[in-house]
């Protein structure tokens, strides 16, 4: 039992990475576009606290998000198959994205049409966080020595 957690807890630590990452991918991106358009930069501390939002979304979203999509991953592909994982895993973190995103516009004032492009893009973010958090607990296990499957899980 505490390896499964422990798998599953590596999965959750790198699925908030992931996160991080793409704060830094965005930043970067938001960067390149304001020195073309010869915009404001933001300032010294718009990079650092965009990477620190995404950091702290990321980890807000592992038991909203990920926990349950993963879990619900792992009881729909007892067999193990990765790719079944993933499929569940993507299309419940997806729609639970959908969701939380849609109902934090609605409730900040929005119009449905912008609420509607705001958890689609919710639910696209999400996706390799997902992919990562269900492909590390099935990697680990992989990984671990010729013991019997029975005892990991």
């Amino acid at each position: 039992m505490f390896v499964k957690a422990g798998r599953h807890l590596l999965g959750a630590v790198v699925a908030c990475a992931a996160f991080v990452v793409q704060g830094v991918v965005i930043y970067a991106g938001l960067l390149a576009c304001a020195v073309v358009a010869d915009a404001d930069t933001g300032g010294p501390l718009a990079g650092p606290f965009l990477v620190l939002l995404a950091g702290v979304v990321g980890v807000v979203l592992v038991p909203l998000l990920f926990l349950p999509a993963s879990v619900i991953a792992e009881m729909a592909a007892k067999k193990g198959r990765l790719v079944a994982k993933w499929l569940v895993a993507s299309a419940v973190a997806g729609a639970l994205a959908m969701v939380y995103v849609f109902l934090a516009t609605v409730a900040t004032g929005m119009g449905i049409a912008h609420s509607l492009l705001a958890s689609l893009l919710g639910a696209l973010t999400v996706l390799a966080p997902t992919a990562l958090c269900v492909s590390v607990p099935h990697g680990a296990l992989k990984l671990m020595p010729s013991t019997p499957r029975a005892v990991h899980e």
